[in-house]
């Protein structure tokens, strides 16, 4: 993990027994479903980390980075220490500041991550795991600093028989607070679960959740749950069915979106095949 977000400002990253897989990034939140119906998901924890290119650079100085650290943390999931890592690139944001433009995100069955073995990474760099971890964190630092992590809970979540970043590329967040901060979180909490089964019966939604914000939590965030749709296309965001559209404007009477954005897959551990 990048010792330092699920998503974290490299200056800022803790200095934890990580270093062999990189730091987390979104709720998203992703991952795990295999039956024909929609599975949810249990408690997991979402790491997101927001990174920022240095000037002059694209997504694709960023690649041979993060493709580096997904063969680090693919390890992490073969030995199931991990649920999964990702790299989401940011497509479209309600934000009009550019103030990131990929998230990393790191999925974890606990709060406290683990990292793959001793063993694992010297598979992956043989003697030399202490240079070239460190050539890699400095390459890391230079090409795309982190510059804000979260680390998000996991509220609700399913995902079809059909999810696969391959086949639904596409993750819309919604990043969303309490219109009333006072007022009970359950009622309102419970619609939002009624809307994202709704969503979850519509063609071309493969996975929807919430989580909730654990750290780190503040009022000038903004925001503290969110709201997530896996999507084989944009089309399908144009198209609600009468009951998402009914459940959608309810839940907009106590839910204030803050932010809204759309991310692509653009790198990604698989699932060990059972």
């Amino acid at each position: 993990m990048k010792n330092g977000f699920l998503i974290t400002v490299h200056a800022l990253r803790p200095s934890l027994p990580m270093n062999y897989f990189k730091t987390a990034s979104l709720a998203f939140l992703v991952f795990m479903a295999a039956s024909l119906k929609a599975q949810s998901v249990g408690k997991t924890y979402t790491y997101l980390i927001y990174h920022k290119l240095s000037a002059g650079l694209t997504i694709q100085d960023a690649l041979p980075v993060e493709k580096e650290w997904r063969a680090i943390n693919q390890a992490a999931v073969d030995e199931g220490k991990l649920i999964g890592w990702f790299m989401m690139v940011k497509q479209m944001s309600s934000n009009p500041n550019n103030d990131y433009d990929y998230v990393t995100v790191i999925v974890s069955p606990e709060m406290s991550m683990k990292g793959a073995s001793a063993e694992a990474m010297a598979k992956l760099y043989g003697d030399d795991v202490k240079n070239r971890m460190a050539d890699l964190q400095k390459r890391d630092r230079a090409t795309a600093p982190v510059v804000k992590m979260e680390i998000w809970e996991t509220i609700d979540a399913a995902f079809g028989n059909a999810f696969s970043p391959e086949k639904s590329p596409l993750v819309v967040v919604d990043f969303m607070k309490l219109r009333d901060p006072a007022s009970d979180w359950t009622t309102p909490l419970a619609l939002l679960k009624q809307l994202n089964a709704s969503r979850l019966k519509q063609e071309g939604v493969i996975g929807a959740g919430l989580s909730s914000l654990v750290v780190p939590k503040g009022s000038e965030k903004g925001y503290s749950l969110i709201a997530f749709q896996n999507v084989t296309s944009q089309n399908v965001l144009a198209n609600p069915s009468t009951e998402t559209a009914r459940l959608q404007t309810q839940s907009n009477r106590s839910f204030d979106v803050v932010r809204q954005e759309l991310f692509r897959f653009t790198e990604f551990t698989t699932r060990p095949k059972k």
